[in-house]
């Protein structure tokens, strides 16, 4: 059975079809007598990853300028760490050189904790022989979607691509700089080294339609100049429409000649069918994007040129006569459905005035959700109270929050010690052993202030490599809730004390709703098993 060309999603990095315009974009900027280090930026699911592949495997193998390509996706076993990066990259490059540079591959030791050193020497002995490597990093959002890579690597990084045997080519979602989770990797060089305009990856351009409708040309297919318009029409030229909508052309229609007809059946299987992409596609849009997407669905519509291009880019819309058109039916047909729970959202919670009238209800409605029949009563009253309490005064509904500290501290205690609240020895024994200080005492008993019990919990949910956690139920979730709520509770008991403070409604909610996870949590660890 002939293999169908067009895969949507799935485990492996299909073949690129089309895409040639930016392909030379990125070759012109590696292919400079200085080249540059280039940024690829697009939205999820528009072929990012399929252009770094193919990169990768062009000059994989052999091309001017260039020794070898060291290709990396940051999206699978991404480095957590500092260390675990520069392993990464060591052992990448060094499997990648073997076959060219054999002796010199051999001077790198991925475990060695001097690798960038080696590295260093490395591509200082290529710079030299006036040989490059290519090193294309895949995924970059996931590498820097944590906070344990440091402002340490990337300056190891920039000292690397200052020899000209290196180029780096990245590929995100979004401009590297704005990925970054800690302001002080933001800070670091590491970001001036890329060509300051990013090749972004858009919606298929009127080139790239041959090359993607080639294969069932190949098979067979014909179609006429309307089939052709409707697949524009449906898809947008967002990639993974088009190749949902050719998929399903080579599965049903192989070796047929098409009409329009054929074309509007087939997008409305698609529609039904693959209902998770659309989804995909739409939860990836920020809200302003939705909701002018909403709109779009029902009428053209005048727009900002920030707006229109974000449309424009996805495929979505097309500018004509100073309005946007949609220009994408299936997204078109799947907005004006999602229209009406977006508009609602908009309507309650779309202008400060609204969030500060709705809330309540907001917050209500998530109590209950996470209520059970089995749940502390008591806990539910005091977090119902402060829901009240912040269409009155939000600073009320701070001042209960103490109260639910306590109440959920009294309820931790009740599962995890005997009924003398008596802590174990084991947990004091294993404390000294890790040098923890300022520990309990009263013989053991449990501390009566609530601070002091806040302390205990962090000690009994800690865990590292050498410990486990203490605790039998509670989790770290549920003490990171509690210290939060017992910290707040503390300030809304002193608030004389901070009068250039006010407390909002905003600040109030975002509080409350703390509280109702604290109720989640905590039910959800006093239902498990001891021990697990």
């Amino acid at each position: 059975m002939t293999v169908n060309p067009y895969q949507v999603l799935g485990p492996s990095i299909p073949s690129m079809l089309g895409r040639a315009a930016l392909v030379q974009r990125i070759e012109d900027h590696l292919s400079k007598p200085t080249p540059d280090h280039v940024s690829v930026v697009g939205p999820k699911h528009y072929g990012k990853s399929v252009l770094l592949r193919h990169l990768a495997d062009v000059y994989r193998a052999g091309s001017d300028g260039y020794l070898t390509t060291v290709h990396i996706d940051l999206r699978h076993d991404t480095p957590g760490s500092d260390g675990a990066f520069k392993r990464r990259l060591a052992a990448e490059v060094k499997t990648a050189l073997r076959p060219e540079r054999t002796q010199l591959s051999e001077y790198i030791d991925p475990d060695d904790a001097a690798v960038h050193e080696s590295l260093d020497l490395v591509f200082e002995e290529l710079a030299g022989e006036g040989a490059r490597i290519l090193v294309v990093l895949d995924g970059f959002d996931y590498a820097l979607a944590g906070t344990g890579l440091t402002r340490n690597l990337w300056d190891q990084l920039r000292s690397l691509a200052q020899r000209t045997s290196l180029r780096f080519v990245t590929g995100s979602r979004r401009p590297l700089r704005e990925l970054c989770r800690t302001e002080e990797s933001r800070t670091s060089d590491f970001w001036e080294i890329f060509y300051d305009m990013p090749v972004r990856v858009t919606a298929l351009d009127d080139s790239d339609w041959d090359p993607f409708l080639q294969p069932l040309l190949d098979a067979g297919c014909t179609f006429d100049e309307p089939a052709r318009k409707e697949i524009v029409n449906w898809t947008g030229g967002v990639p993974l429409l088009v190749c949902a909508l050719l998929q399903e052309l080579w599965e049903k229609h192989r070796g047929a000649a098409l009409s329009k007809p054929e074309i509007d059946h087939t997008a409305e299987e698609v529609l039904i069918g693959r209902r998770e992409i659309l989804a995909d596609l739409w939860d990836d849009c920020d809200v302003e994007l939705r909701a002018d997407l909403g709109t779009l669905a029902r009428a053209d519509i005048p727009l900002s040129n920030d707006r229109l291009r974000a449309i424009e880019d996805r495929g979505f819309g097309r500018e004509s006569k100073n309005r946007l058109r949609g220009s994408c039916r299936l997204i078109q047909r799947y907005a004006k459905e999602q229209a009406p729970a977006l508009a609602d959202l908009t309507r309650l919670l779309g202008t400060p005035a609204d969030f500060e009238t709705h809330v309540q209800t907001f917050l209500e409605l998530r109590l209950k959700q996470v209520a059970t029949p089995s749940g502390d009563q008591s806990l539910h009253d005091f977090v119902s109270r402060a829901i009240e309490d912040i269409g009155r005064n939000p600073e009320l509904a701070i001042n209960g929050i103490r109260g639910i500290a306590e109440r959920a501290l009294a309820l931790i205690w009740e599962a995890e010690l005997p009924p003398n609240k008596t802590l174990p020895k084991e947990w004091i024994d294993e404390w000294r052993r890790r040098g923890e200080r300022n520990l309990p005492e009263d013989r053991g008993k449990l501390p009566s202030r609530s601070g002091k019990q806040c302390r205990v919990l962090r000690l009994i949910t800690d865990s590292d490599l050498s410990t486990s956690r203490q605790s039998k139920y509670v989790t770290r979730t549920t003490y990171l809730l509690v210290d939060h709520l017992k910290s707040v509770g503390d300030f809304g008991q002193h608030r004389r004390d901070y009068p250039e403070t006010t407390i909002t409604v905003g600040f109030a909610a975002t509080v409350v709703l703390a509280a109702i996870s604290l109720i989640e949590s905590l039910m959800s660890d006093l239902q498990r098993d001891g021990g697990d």
